[in-house]
């Protein structure tokens, strides 16, 4: 099981850069300003992603929401760039509206009972590599552009892709070596095969 899961893991992995390479390889503008990105396909490469390592390292692929992607990324990822108010805000704010509508648009406004709460968020994305991959800055505006009325914001946040994505890929590196000699990470893997590949 411990090679197969490795296998498989660097099989997915390999899909994975395939797809960021397309998505972060610069095409030209239609207005002929410059270049673009396809920002929101990539961004959801890198979410999804996450939730199927989690998946695998958890041995379940049901009910995996951002707590559980959170407690994956807690063991794996740079931190404290990826703590939970970090994962939750790019799950909440991002995966479910690209999932939902395939972009991320308005103003997103945080409910959340704790920290952050009442925050007004946009966002600034990037191909780039630059470090953190992503972080929530205070940053107060008003969106003018895209809404027929002014809209305030509070926060801002960034995400450069290219970071993101070497984040998913060592994410995904750690859970290969630990696989390999972790019986409980071997046996989940196999749970969520089951799951995958009914027999």
């Amino acid at each position: 099981m411990a090679v197969f899961a490795s296998a498989f893991v660097r099989g997915r992995m390999a899909g994975f850069e395939k797809d960021m390479q397309i998505c972060l390889t610069p095409i030209p503008r239609a207005d002929g300003t410059g270049k673009t990105h396809a920002y929101f396909p990539a961004l959801a490469a890198c979410l999804s992603t996450l939730e199927y390592l989690t998946a695998l390292a958890r041995g379940d692929t049901n009910g995996i929401g951002w707590t559980q992607v959170a407690d994956f990324a807690i063991g794996y990822m740079t931190q404290p760039d990826f703590d939970r108010d970090t994962v939750r805000v790019l799950f909440e704010a991002f995966r479910h509206p690209i999932a939902h509508r395939g972009i991320a648009s308005g103003v997103w406004v945080d409910r959340n009972r704790g920290p952050g709460h009442g925050r007004r968020i946009v966002w600034k994305i990037s191909a780039g590599a630059q470090r953190p991959a992503c972080q929530v800055k205070a940053e107060a505006g008003v969106v003018k552009h895209d809404s027929h009325w002014p809209c305030p914001f509070s926060h801002r946040v960034h995400i450069n892709l290219k970071a993101l994505a070497i984040e998913v890929r060592d994410a995904a590196t750690q859970y290969v070596q630990r696989v390999g000699h972790d019986l409980h990470l071997q046996r989940n893997f196999a749970a969520c095969m089951h799951q995958l590949y009914p027999a």
